[in-house]
Order: structure tokens, then sequence, then C-alpha cells
């Protein structure tokens, strides 16, 4: 009746690399960069909305590091996942088992994507937030 039973509540299973072959909404963190995207062009739309008028040539550049920091990555993301996803629908990568090559290759660019998405979103809000605050001090 004492018997003592371990509980696992990390199981050490590793699953091979599926985020290329179905959609990118299906990943967690590709939802995530997704939100990321939404909230820091609302929060850019907002300012340009609400604050333009303190600003002499604020829409302008703002604009283009939005577009060039952004939004170009997130779109070119999701170009580069399509092309995979392509070359998994014609049969040319097939899902691979957790310790072979391609599986180690196609963990590594999904982590790339998705970090390099979230890290450029993220520092563009922050740079954001850091004019809005630094403007807002300014225009007391």
């Amino acid at each position: 009746m004492s018997e003592h039973k371990a509980v696992v509540w990390f199981g050490d299973d590793p699953q091979p690399n599926t985020f290329f072959f179905r959609s990118p909404f299906r990943s967690w963190a590709f939802v995530v960069n997704t939100i990321l995207l939404v909230a820091v062009c609302l929060g850019s739309a907002l300012m340009l909305w609400n604050y333009s008028e303190g600003f002499k040539s604020f829409p302008s550049w703002v604009l283009l590091l939005l577009l060039l920091n952004v939004v170009y990555p997130y779109w070119f993301a999701l170009k580069r996942h399509a092309r995979i996803n392509e070359r998994y629908r014609s049969g040319k990568i097939v899902e691979q088992p957790v310790e072979t090559p391609l599986n180690d290759l196609l963990e590594v660019a999904d982590n790339s994507m998705n970090e390099g998405l979230r890290n450029s979103i993220t520092s563009f809000g922050v740079f954001l937030l850091a004019i809005f605050f630094w403007k807002m001090q300014h225009l007391k």
C-alpha cells in the first residue's frame, strides 16, 4: 500500500517539427507573433492619429520603420512558410523522425523565424513606447 509511483511532470518525449507542414496559425509561437504585430500596428495607428500634430516629421519615418521592421518581416515569414509547405505538399519533403538532420534543420528554421519575428516586433514596440514617453514629456 505504501508504494511510491514516479510522476512525470514534463515528459521527455520529443516530437518531430511540424510547423512547416500545417498552417502557421496552428503554432502558438506564430499566434503570439501575430498578436504582437496587431498590437504594435494598432499602437502605431493610435499614436499617429492622436499625437501627430505634436510631431513635426513623425508619421513618415515611423510608418517607414513600421513597414521595414514589423510588417515586412512578418509577410516574408509567411512567404517562407508557404514555400516550405508547398515542398511538403508536393512530396519533396516528408515528416521526419525526431533525430534526423532534416528535422533538426526544420526545427532551427522554425525557431529562427519565430524568434526573429518576436524580437523585431517587440523591439519596435519598445522603441515606439520610448518615443511616446519622450514626446509626451516634451509636450507638457
